[in-house]
């Protein structure tokens, strides 16, 4: 084969010389850097210090929690929610409603200089930084109103639920009126374990930044924020600008909370963008010292200069696409809210990362060019291996994610339907095997199928989790409301057999037991059960009501006063030997009865019920106006409970005081009307 030599022909390039000073962040289009010193933060280290010391000091209180047993509680703005739900007042409530006041005076500095989730993100955005990767914001105009709704759900629905809605469907939700709990010895009550709050952290504090662009949990994911970021238009407190600034554009180039500082500042001579969280980058880092904290004018009163350039829109959507995606996020979190799910801030977390997700396949499939970071996911039209990665982990993701919702709705639907079956407990678990009439055996058909299909392989299609028992705590009851006791035993047997046996198992065992009409077997296994486990104190109260009802009153009290004897402080116990002294024929016992009512009024003073008990008491050892007494102060304490109102007129008509008795008992039939109507519902 003949080759052919070509002549070779040099040519000079003259390539410009890059000083090391001009190696500098990217700053926004058009501007131009002024000087030689690169956009640098002084701030970085100090708001990085201020959030350590935060972490350190919830590791504190954790510790002292461990070590003491009692500890306030947790200083979370997400406490609140037992404030606006049973009007709870916490510790938390108080700190989220000073950080809410204090962000209408100082603008939204809290995000900056006291989330965890921000030093997550902050610290994600560094990691991106030092091998070469810049956080892009993703720009949507309708993911922006994403955190505000949800502030509304957390925190604004339950109140409106409970004002407006449940006086019509759920009368016997009434408000219990403001109390305060500012300490507690479940400090991880209402926190989720490592299951959950380790992909909390990873998800809203690193993978949201990735996809999202720098603080893109608290742009588009942060309840909290939804009521931070309004709040912030209110604020006299402000980043401001002297007639100094050059517009080098330093200061956008440092900040992380994607605020345009040199337009801002240029158009309306103060910061007004409400995602600015006061971490104070800018003006540490402005070159002529043009930028500093000052009072004025709040945000929703600037007006922008007349001579300011109309700014292009940035935004990375259109509204067909924004429609979508906004639909897309709402379906992603409520598909994760529910049995098998996950706590409302991860939820959000999920939603709006699943949604980026959702569009950039959308933008790989469509567009001419697309890329992920470095990763170039189409060129020239033709999808990149990396885009076939990206479609896959996408569809794989949302297939996932539909699963759960599909689950969910499933489980939702079976606690609809349970909800709804009226029949009492205590008839279903009597041992009179009585059908259900055609109504509650549709309701509770419906929920058993429904039940079983979200429960694990093989018997349904779902995932075991610690979800998983409440599902099948529901299957056993639905299935004893049927008359199926053979498949309810087993399916608690099956759990005994897999978890082994606790209180709750146990119980279910004995009902359904009791149910199928195996009376005594019942009796049997709950007695050998509790003297296993005497700590099982709901089990204990269960057996001792079983032997009253069947008439085996000694052995009911041999049982109430050995549990007593156990631990002489247990109260429950204390108070079940009270009471079934009290119902006693014998003075002795009544008086010895009446004697330890009085010592559990003494450990929990104000109890209504003990109070009626030691009215019944006082009555029966003749007592009379002691326990008239008693009954009146009952009665202020709990003026809707219908017993101390039957109780205290029986006596009165006993005692011929029949014109005051006829009230009473009248109130005392109104009120118990409308508890059987409300157990109704």
């Amino acid at each position: 084969m003949k080759c052919e030599s070509r002549k070779e022909t040099q040519v000079s390039l003259a390539l410009p010389v890059v000083s090391a000073t001009s190696l500098r962040p990217a700053l926004p289009d058009g501007v131009e850097p002024k000087g030689s010193r690169a956009p640098h933060s002084g701030m970085g280290w100090k708001r990085a210090t201020v959030l350590g010391v935060i972490q350190l000091l919830m590791i504190v209180h954790v510790v002292q929690w461990l070590w003491s047993g009692t500890t306030i509680k947790p200083i979370e703005p997400s406490e609140s929610m037992e404030t606006v739900k049973d009007g709870v007042i916490t510790v938390g409530a108080i700190f989220f409603a000073v950080a809410l006041l204090s962000t209408a005076l100082l603008g939204r500095w809290f995000c900056g200089w006291g989330c965890h989730v921000v030093m997550l993100q902050d610290f994600c955005g560094y990691l991106m930084k030092k091998i070469g990767i810049r956080p892009k914001l993703f720009r949507s105009r309708l993911l922006l109103w994403l955190p505000l709704a949800l502030a509304v759900y957390m925190f604004l629905w339950p109140i409106a639920y409970r004002f407006g809605i449940a006086p019509f469907t759920r009368p016997e939700l009434q408000w219990p009126g403001f109390t305060m709990q500012l300490t507690t010895s479940d400090f991880w009550s209402t926190f989720p374990g490592l299951v959950m709050g380790v992909p909390f952290l990873l998800v809203c504090g690193f993978l949201t930044v990735y996809l999202l662009g720098a603080k893109g949990y608290c742009t588009y994911a942060c309840p909290y924020g939804g009521f931070f970021a309004p709040l912030d238009e209110l604020a006299p407190v402000r980043i401001r600008v002297t007639d100094a600034c050059s517009g080098c554009g330093h200061c956008t180039a440092v900040c992380t909370s994607n605020v345009r500082v040199h337009e801002e500042v240029r158009d309306y001579r103060m910061v007004v963008d409400q995602g600015c969280m006061k971490c104070l980058d800018c003006v540490s880092a402005c070159p002529e010292n043009a930028l500093f904290v000052g009072i004025g004018k709040p945000a929703f009163l600037a007006q922008r200069a007349k001579d300011a350039p109309v700014r292009p829109s940035r935004f990375d959507l259109t509204w067909n696409e924004e429609l979508v995606l906004a639909a897309i996020a709402v379906g992603v979190f409520f598909a994760m809210r529910g049995t098998i799910g996950v706590p409302l801030l991860f939820a959000s977390g999920i939603a709006v990362c699943a949604t980026y997700l959702a569009w950039l396949v959308y933008h790989t499939m469509t567009a001419r060019d697309a890329r992920l970071h470095r990763m170039q996911l189409k060129s020239a039209g033709r999808v990149q291996p990396a885009g076939f990665g990206v479609i896959a982990v996408t569809t794989v993701a949302l297939g996932g994610l539909a699963y759960v919702g599909v689950l969910n709705a499933a489980i939702a639907l079976a606690d609809f339907s349970r909800d709804k079956i009226t029949t009492p407990p205590g008839v279903v678990f009597s041992g009179t095997k009585v059908a259900p009439d055609a109504p509650v055996a549709r309701l509770a058909e419906r929920a058993r199928l429904l039940y079983t299909f979200a429960l694990p392989a093989p018997d349904g299609f779902g995932v075991r989790g610690p979800w998983t028992r409440n599902i099948e705590g529901s299957l056993i009851w639905v299935s004893s409301v049927l008359g199926d006791y053979a498949a309810a035993e087993a399916r608690v047997d099956a759990m005994i057999s897999r978890d082994g046996l606790d209180e709750a198992t146990a119980a279910a065992r004995a009902r359904v037991m009791r149910g199928d009409g195996r009376l005594e077997d019942a009796l049997r296994f709950s007695e050998s059960s509790w003297r296993a486990n005497p700590e099982w104190g709901g089990l204990r109260e269960e057996l001792v009501t079983w032997l009253l009802e069947d008439g085996q009153r000694e052995q009911a009290v041999a049982i109430a006063r050995e549990a007593v004897a156990k631990d002489p402080n247990d109260l429950t116990a204390m108070r079940r030997l009270s009471l079934v002294l009290v119902d006693s024929d014998f003075n002795e016992e009544v008086e010895e009865g009446l004697a330890l009512v009085e010592r559990t009024l003494v450990i929990a003073p104000g109890n209504p019920f003990a109070m009626r008990a030691r009215a019944s008491a006082m009555r029966k050892l003749g007592r009379f106006v002691e326990a008239e007494r008693m009954l009146r102060e009952a009665m202020e304490l709990s003026p809707n409970t219908w017993q101390l109102h039957q109780e205290l007129g029986e006596m009165l008509m006993a005692g011929d005081r029949a014109r005051e008795a006829a009230p009473i008992l009248k109130r005392a039939g109104e009120l118990r009307l409308q508890s059987l109507q409300n157990a109704g519902r």
